[in-house]
């Protein structure tokens, strides 16, 4: 299996939602499957990934969305000798709820699984124990908002 049909399989699941644009916006409860076909799929498909985790605010009963761009989480493996984390630049004035929790990137070694593993973990983790009160301020639909996600 690669890792589009992995990531086509996690859009059709019940309880994303579907906007009418065909967008479509991964529940967590999904991305936290997406980790769960990671740690199941062939080293190939692990050694091969790039992608974009980007977050959403959405009230479900007026479609209100906002993008939580500066939550967004790279994830990309490398033909390098050891894998790491890229920190968020220090002169960023991001609210210390980011800065404190997430990162914005990591660059896995090939074969490092575990790795791969773990930085989805954490990340998905962080991000099911924010409440985006600065983001909720900007707008008063965003108050009832669910957090959801797009993968690229």
């Amino acid at each position: 299996m690669n890792f589009e049909t992995i990531v086509s399989q996690i859009q059709t699941a019940e309880g994303n939602h579907f906007r009418a644009n065909g967008n479509i916006y991964i529940s967590p409860a999904n991305m936290t499957g997406l980790v769960d076909f990671i740690v199941s799929c062939d080293e190939s498909v692990i050694n091969e990934l790039d992608i974009l985790i980007t977050p959403y605010l959405i009230n479900l009963k007026d479609q209100a969305l906002y993008e939580l761009h500066y939550y967004e989480f790279g994830l990309e493996v490398l033909d390098v000798s050891e894998s790491f984390y890229v920190e968020h630049n220090i002169k960023n004035s991001l609210p210390k709820e980011i800065i404190d929790n997430i990162k914005p990137k990591a660059v896995a070694a090939k074969f490092d699984r575990h790795f791969v593993i773990m930085a989805l973990q954490g990340y998905l983790g962080s991000m099911s124990k924010m409440d985006f009160k600065q983001d909720r301020a900007k707008c008063q639909m965003l108050e009832g908002a669910d957090l959801f996600y797009q993968i690229f």
